[in-house]
């Protein structure tokens, strides 16, 4: 619910996405995608359409997917956008990120490849803390990278440390 501009959670069962890109570029797109919602986690590996052709070796160092990779073991983006419409069908209508910007862009590049637009609206999850919770989210989610239990920069790894640190931050 929402309460003057501020948002109270009844409980802090969130839905979350997080998406791996070619870069950060204007011309990158999505090769990655995660999302929680109702508690169940979806992944999906992207086959880059033919006319996505921008890539950062720098991000694929990052995250550690090739475009190889991606061409033998992606899923098409039209399957995505009809698996992932499903599985936010079972959302409220909005889902979370801790760079709300760049998946919703991410999210729009592919939903627009298959002449869809996407179910959800993606909105920073540092609108439902208080400036104490964002700090404390901050240290979490690095502690929780560095330590070796999640690998960062793979979509579903940051899906499971951005959720833990907001259920440890705003408990």
């Amino acid at each position: 619910m929402i309460e003057h501009g501020k948002m109270h959670l009844n409980n802090h069962d969130i839905d979350i996405i997080d998406i791996e890109a070619s870069g950060l570029h204007f011309d990158s797109y999505p090769i990655e995608i995660a999302v929680l919602v109702n508690q169940k986690h979806h992944v999906w590996l992207i086959k880059p359409e033919p006319f996505w052709t921008h890539w950062c070796n720098n991000a694929e160092a990052l995250h550690g997917i090739s475009r190889g990779k991606l061409k033998e073991e992606g899923v098409p983006a039209s399957i995505v956008v009809d698996e992932l419409t499903d599985v936010l069908s079972d959302a409220s209508g909005v889902i979370y990120s801790d760079a709300d910007r760049w998946d919703e862009d991410w999210l729009s590049t592919l939903f627009f490849a298959c002449g869809r637009q996407p179910p959800t609206k993606v909105l920073s999850i540092f609108d439902l803390m208080s400036d104490d919770q964002k700090c404390m989210f901050d240290t979490i989610k690095s502690d929780l990278s560095s330590n070796g239990a999640y690998q960062h920069h793979r979509a579903l790894d940051d899906v499971k440390m951005i959720n833990e640190a907001f259920l440890k931050s705003t408990a």
